[in-house]
């Protein structure tokens, strides 16, 4: 159940008062409740998921307010953020499907970006205003052929003809004319180049782009909010919508709420994790986002040396780090000759919680900083919800790019660090345990680990002990 407040001042919403839990910074009246009971899950569809809730109206505390509808919300591989809302208006019914939208591009006026260029060789291009360029009906395939454009040029005599493209370069959205006479069988002659020279050369252009994408692919990490939004009871021309923050995040992973059993089952594998697992640090790879300037169509990846992507073709390239507790390993190292040189080979496998959802290819850091590369990962569950994660790591050497990935986070990474609680860490530094209060600091023993906790108020009571024994048996002899 979503949390209420009140501001203080509820006299303005006609609302039940309902005890509500007090929060001083909303101004003079109550935010709406988010709708209960969000079910994300596929209609078995290609590039669609499905969001569904119950009524927002009939939840006891939004009575007196004017619901309008409601904002859905996404975020891709990263449950805390950055949100984005996917509707244009607030959504009147109780389902919302989240779908890729190609938009077609009819006569773009693409004079402006013509470019002539006479090395190494005469090439006139044009550029869409739109990128990349897909197939259509392909869910977002880029497409590099020339069928998928229309070109009509205007060499000046104030016509526009369909000309074929030369090349096309779909994910810059690079269109190459013809530059060369080509025959006519239609006509059965050599036609010349039809070309846009200046002063009067003209070019329009007709494609297709995505407009909003939706990645379904296996074990993809797309995480969804629904807020409710009301008309504002002191201004009937705003309107009030439900905080995010104050809203649980959704997956197509979660299609029944966990009920209480294997909620203590998946605490008890809390406890046994925090007993004898390793704190470590998770990177989730990005999968989707602005791509890096590095990124070599010909090749389909950026530079693997690139400081911007890490070599994921993604600016920023992971979100994170996340703390989390993993299963401790249960191999050997082993140093062999590979072909680049000696090669750790440290391959094991293990598990952790339902949270964070990771994927193959993630990074993990151990507090030695030695960093893993996920493998292949398999959830385990019932009914659709998830209560492990079982996968395998394998050792990166030293030379990798992914050790140059920054640990204490930034600006682009939301967030830098996140306690096991889903709480925020005031700092990303390595976890360390709090002093006990009633343990001198000259006395305390520190450690990186949970289980350290257990024996930090131990060993100086222990020695505390010892030493007043000690003393008494001096006294009696």
């Amino acid at each position: 159940m979503s949390p209420a407040y009140h501001s203080g001042n509820l006299k303005n919403t006609d609302r039940p008062w309902y005890n509500y839990p007090f929060r001083p910074t909303v101004g003079n009246l109550t935010k709406p409740l988010a709708p209960r009971n969000i079910m994300v899950t596929s209609p078995y569809h290609v590039d669609k998921i499905d969001i569904r809730w119950d009524n927002p109206k009939i939840i006891p505390q939004n009575s007196g307010l004017n619901i309008l509808g409601c904002n859905v919300y996404r975020s891709t591989d990263n449950p805390y953020g950055p949100y984005v809302k996917v509707n244009e208006s607030p959504v009147t019914v109780l389902f919302y499907r989240d779908q890729s939208v190609e938009e077609l591009v009819m006569d773009e006026n693409a004079t402006p970006t013509i470019k002539h260029v006479l090395e190494p060789r005469d090439r006139w291009l044009v550029y869409s205003s739109q990128k990349p360029i897909i197939i259509p009906g392909s869910n977002g395939q880029v497409t590099n052929r020339v069928e998928d454009v229309v070109v009509k040029i205007d060499d000046g005599d104030g016509i526009f003809l369909e000309i074929p493209a030369f090349k096309v370069n779909g994910p810059t959205g690079e269109i190459e004319l013809i530059r060369e006479p080509t025959y006519s069988y239609e006509l059965q002659q050599i036609i010349p180049p039809r070309l846009p020279v200046p002063p009067n050369g003209r070019v329009r252009i007709s494609y297709k782009y995505l407009k909003h994408s939706v990645l379904t692919v296996l074990n993809q990490r797309i995480f969804y909010k629904v807020t409710a939004v009301a008309v504002d009871p002191e201004d009937s021309s705003a309107t009030i919508e439900t905080p995010l923050d104050e809203i649980s995040d959704r997956s197509a992973f979660d299609v029944e709420a966990i009920d209480y059993i294997w909620r203590e089952a998946i605490l008890r594998n809390r406890w046994l994790l925090e007993q004898g697992g390793e704190r470590v640090k998770i990177f989730i790879r990005k999968w989707m986002g602005e791509t890096c300037p590095s990124h070599q169509t010909n090749y389909g990846q950026s530079y693997n040396d690139c400081l911007q992507c890490f070599g994921t073709n993604i600016i920023g390239g992971y979100s994170g780090p996340y703390d989390v507790i993993i299963a401790p390993p249960e191999s050997e190292k082993m140093v062999e000759l590979a072909d680049m040189g000696l090669h750790i080979r440290y391959d094991w496998a293990t598990w952790l919680g339902p949270w964070p959802l990771i994927n193959a290819r993630d990074v993990i850091v151990r507090q030695n900083n030695e960093r893993y590369v996920v493998g292949p990962v398999t959830p385990q569950g019932s009914r659709g919800c998830i209560y492990q994660q079982h996968f395998s790591m394998s050792y990166i050497d030293q030379g990798d790019i992914r050790y140059q990935i920054d640990v204490e986070g930034g600006a682009d990474q939301v967030p830098a660090s996140y306690s096991a609680c889903r709480e925020p860490q005031p700092t990303p530094a390595s976890p360390m345990i709090n002093n006990k209060p009633e343990i001198v600091p000259e006395r305390s023993v520190r450690g990186k680990t949970i289980t350290f906790e257990n024996i930090t108020w131990v060993l100086p009571l222990v020695l505390g002990v010892f030493y007043k024994l000690s003393s008494i048996v001096c006294q009696m002899i």
